[in-house]
């Protein structure tokens, strides 16, 4: 699993330079062996090559964005590939190969060539002042503090989202039979799904409880095998790592 957090902004313009700051705060971080920390301020269409040469599965974009909020405000998306109208995607890349970046542009072109990978969340600071300067304003710094606190905890959960992604297709099926163990993992990786999409736990840890249960009861489904049983405790052992950081803050 190659991660890429990556730091998109204009350079030196403000707070629009927020992702050359957020760069250089998270590769000084101890984020994991298997993310990748960079700058993306050289233009879109050669982010999108960056893309492909790592080979990139989770991409995690930071950096300032202008929503009409209140300077400051941090913003966590997830951002799912559309089928862009070609004119549109022909646009994107004539502007992004001026060497002009912003996400939105860069996730436009990702995603209309095809490189956009399939989990991406975009953390995004409502910028206060864009005039060329080498500073953050106050309402910008306060906002950075924060979006790089949802970039780690992004980090810390992907193993747990990797973990749903192989257990959906094994539980979705009817090759186990139904019990009540069963009913609460698929429970669990909804809550996960949730998780994923809007960065809410919603009764995620008290659906583990019941799920380990469960399993202490003996009420597991016929049919498990080996990689069932492998992964539905990877499954609840990150869940009780999650929760330790979690309440750690």
């Amino acid at each position: 699993m190659t991660v890429l957090v990556g730091g998109v902004g204009q350079l030196y313009q403000g707070d629009l330079d927020l992702g050359r700051h957020a760069a250089e705060r998270l590769a000084a971080a101890s984020l994991g062996k298997e993310v990748v920390v960079e700058e993306l301020h050289y233009g879109a269409v050669a982010v999108t090559q960056r893309l492909s040469e790592l080979g990139v599965r989770e991409l995690i974009v930071v950096g300032a964005a202008q929503r009409g909020d209140l300077p400051g405000s941090v913003r966590r998306r997830r951002v799912h590939a559309v089928d862009l109208p070609p004119e549109r995607v022909a646009e994107s890349v004539r502007d992004a190969v001026t060497g002009y970046v912003t996400i939105d542009l860069l996730l436009d072109v990702a995603s209309g060539l095809g490189t956009l990978p399939a989990r991406t969340v975009s953390i995004e600071v409502e910028p206060a002042w864009t005039q060329p300067g080498e500073y953050l304003s106050a309402e910008a710094s306060t906002g950075l503090e924060l979006a790089l606190q949802l970039v780690t905890a992004e980090v810390g959960r992907l193993p747990l989202l990797e973990l749903v992604d192989r257990l959906r297709p094994l539980t979705s099926t009817d090759r186990l039979e139904f019990a009540p163990a069963l009913r609460t993992i698929r429970m669990v990786l909804d809550e996960l799904e949730t998780l994923d999409d809007a960065a809410r736990w919603g009764a995620t840890f008290s659906l583990r409880d019941r799920l380990r249960d469960d399993i202490a009861n003996g009420q597991t489904p016929e049919g498990m095998d080996h990689q069932d049983w492998a992964l539905w405790w990877a499954l609840i052992e990150e869940l009780d790592r999650c929760q330790v950081r979690e309440a750690a803050g």
